[in-house]
This record gives C-alpha cells, sequence and structure tokens, in this order.
C-alpha cells in the first residue's frame, strides 16, 4: 500500500512496520491480496491507508528532532529554534492515536461486511466474543487509548462469556450468538429476532461485570427461562449440557427402589 518502493522502504521504515502490522491485526494473510485488490478510492482501503499513515507517524514522531513553528512542524538546524515540548509531542502522538484508532473502527465495520473476509481467521478471532469491534472500550467507559484498552477488555470479555456460556446459555447456542452477531444476512428471522435480544442483553451484562458489578444472576435466569419458554428457537441450547441444569429430571418414588419411603 505505502512501502512498496526501496526507497521507502529504506527512508521510511515506519511505513511498512505500520502496513505490516494492519495485515497481520486485521486484514489476514488468507485475505491480503484480494484486499489490496479492491479500488483504492473505496471505503475500507481509505480507512486502511489512514491506519497506515497515523499509525507510522505516531511511532516516528519521538524519533524526529522536531520544532513547532507558526507554520508547522520543522526539524533543529540551529540552536536559535527551541524544540517542541515534551508535553505538545506526548500530545501529538496522542492525537494521532486517537485518529488512528477511529480508523480502525471503521475499517473492521467495513470488512464485516466483506463476504470473502467472512470465513477468514482473522474475523473468528474478532467474534469470539459479542463485542467485535472497538466500542467496548467506550462501552466500559474509555475514550482514549481505544485500541489498546480493547485488546485487554476482549481477553476479559471472552472469560465472563465463558462463564456464563457453561452456567446459563450454554457454549453451544452462545457460538451462535457470536456468529449472528456479525452476519451478512440483513433481514432477522424470528428466531435470529429472538437471539438479538438475547444478545443485545448478554451484551449489556457483560459491560457491567466488565465495570466491576457483580454478576446478575437474577437477570441470567431471566435469559434462560425466555430461552426454555422458546426453545425452538434455541435448539442449540434445547441439546445441550447446560439446558438439564435447568431441566432436572423428575424423581419418582417406587416400591422397587431401594430406600423406598412411606
Amino acid at each position: 500500500m505505502f512501502a512498496q518502493s526501496e526507497y521507502l522502504r529504506f527512508h521510511c521504515p515506519w511505513l511498512e512496520t505500520a502496513e505490516n502490522w494492519l495485515f497481520a491485526q486485521f486484514i489476514g494473510e488468507e485475505f491480503a491480496a484480494r484486499f489490496l485488490d479492491i479500488e483504492e478510492t473505496e471505503p475500507e482501503r481509505i480507512a486502511a491507508s489512514c491506519i497506515v499513515a497515523l499509525e507510522a507517524l505516531r511511532n516516528a514522531v519521538p524519533s524526529l528532532d522536531l520544532v513547532l513553528t507558526p507554520n508547522g512542524f520543522g526539524i533543529v538546524s540551529n540552536q536559535n529554534v527551541a524544540p517542541v515540548s515534551r508535553d505538545r509531542v506526548a500530545r501529538l502522538i496522542a492525537s494521532l492515536e486517537t485518529s488512528r484508532d477511529n480508523a480502525i473502527e471503521q475499517l473492521i465495520s467495513y470488512l464485516f461486511q466483506s463476504s470473502q473476509w467472512y470465513d477468514t481467521p482473522m474475523r473468528r478471532w474478532f467474534t469470539a466474543t459479542l463485542f467485535p469491534n472497538i466500542d467496548l472500550a467506550n462501552l466500559c467507559g474509555f475514550t482514549e487509548h481505544r485500541w489498546t484498552n480493547y485488546i485487554d477488555l476482549r481477553s476479559r470479555a471472552i472469560e465472563v462469556e465463558q462463564q456464563i456460556a457453561n452456567d446459563y446459555v450454554s457454549p453451544e447456542q452462545l457460538a451462535v450468538f457470536h456468529d449472528e452477531n456479525c452476519s451478512l444476512d440483513g433481514e432477522l428471522s424470528l428466531a435470529t429476532s429472538q437471539h438479538n435480544s438475547v444478545t443485545q442483553l448478554l451484551r449489556s451484562i457483560v459491560v457491567r461485570i466488565l465495570k466491576g458489578e457483580p454478576m446478575p444472576v437474577h437477570s441470567l435466569r431471566d435469559i434462560v427461562d425466555f430461552m426454555r419458554k422458546n426453545e425452538d428457537r434455541f435448539p442449540d441450547f434445547r441439546n445441550s449440557a447446560t439446558y438439564q441444569l435447568f431441566d432436572p429430571p423428575i424423581f419418582e418414588n417406587k416400591k422397587s427402589n431401594k430406600g423406598y419411603f412411606f
């Protein structure tokens, strides 16, 4: 995308590093060639280009001997020009990171609209949780360093979701929710609509837990009750071992049983 020429590779290694990071973290090896075939004027390519440029500049700024002048930034060439203060440099780097994270959020949204990216390992990485985009950081109260915070929150969200799956909705049904949460199908069936309602409730519960609130057992039991009353819409839950936790066998006292009592 950027670091194609030998000149750029030699004189601006930050571009190549940023581009490699972009493809490794978001595009994936399987989709890389097809992504590069997309017209550069398409929104996903524009977002990707912004990410690379902003990430490269963010990493390059600490290595540049810059000064701030009325006409913008310049290179220190003599002792008569004062270098930019550390605080101003820090604010510049933070601003670049914020812009990069905004572009990351856009790119992820665009990628989920691509049928060619749909079956890639990178998509499966993002759909391992009910929060496949970095807006999770915003939901948890983080407005800065969103990508960095998302990486941490994502790991914690996966643990919380796994506990909820094992104890309430079942791993099998949660896997369905993960897949449907980013489905390419814009038309919702009745079953999918009900799934979406449960998914939104689960997302709300996970956010509350990530923000330090206790596990809302009553709310989770309400979800289980709803799925049991509509079990034909939740067959994966109905056929799971977790379902049996809420549907124990009824004991019938028979004279032939040992320990029979009156």
